[in-house]
């Protein structure tokens, strides 16, 4: 009887044995996976840090560059008024002295007004070179420049999101903390979705 109960003592001890090992070995394989998640979120995080924040300096660049062309229209926009102006003035004078009793002097006179008043409307309306399009192209250089900023910072809000996202998932990876591995992912998609937007709509990622 003694020897009886004696044994299914020991099988049941095996039995409970053996139901802590297979919880150890989900446990384990459980923990592997989350480790393995987290360790492809890494890459992938870091591929796209890289590439918001090459985006970044393109942008950057961008950013000078209009920013330079932008400052030399609207200084060749400022000479081409003054010039406008110059001439129209000097037409004005002009217009206001006495008629010239040499007739050969008169005629050179209103060549020469005749040219000052063609040179202002050329300064103001030339369609290539003329203020009113000097003017036009430095509201465009503005405007890419603007573009570009915004870029910047859709970019960098990006890669600052990545960069959280690849902290808190190597920390989940330490710890084995679903929550924190979770919390990387979303903060890790909204950095995509930022760089995302630098791309193709900025004003959805400068924030």
């Amino acid at each position: 009887m003694l020897k009886s109960l004696e044994n299914n003592e020991h099988a049941e001890h095996i039995a409970h044995a053996g139901h802590a090992e297979g919880h150890a070995g989900e446990h384990a394989i459980a923990s592997r996976f989350s480790t393995q998640i987290a360790a492809l979120m890494v890459a992938t995080f870091a591929a796209a840090l890289a590439l918001s924040e090459q985006g970044a300096k393109h942008a950057e660049i961008k950013v000078q560059a209009n920013l330079i062309a932008a400052t030399d229209a609207w200084a060749q926009y400022q000479a081409k008024s003054t010039r406008a102006t110059l001439s129209g003035d000097i037409s004005d004078l002009i217009g206001t002295m006495e008629p010239a009793s040499n007739p050969e002097v008169a005629d050179r006179r209103a060549k020469t007004v005749a040219r000052l008043q063609a040179d202002k409307l050329r300064f103001e309306t030339d369609p290539k070179d003329g203020k009113d399009a000097v003017g036009r192209r430095a509201h465009d250089f503005e405007h890419a420049r603007d573009y570009a900023l915004e870029q910047t910072h859709a970019y960098h809000n990006g890669a600052a999101a990545l960069e959280l996202g690849i902290v808190l998932a190597t920390a989940s990876a330490i710890i084995g903390s679903r929550l924190l591995i979770r919390l990387a992912f979303g903060i890790g998609v909204l950095g995509a979705a930022c760089a995302i937007a630098g791309f193709v709509a900025p004003e959805w990622g400068a924030f």
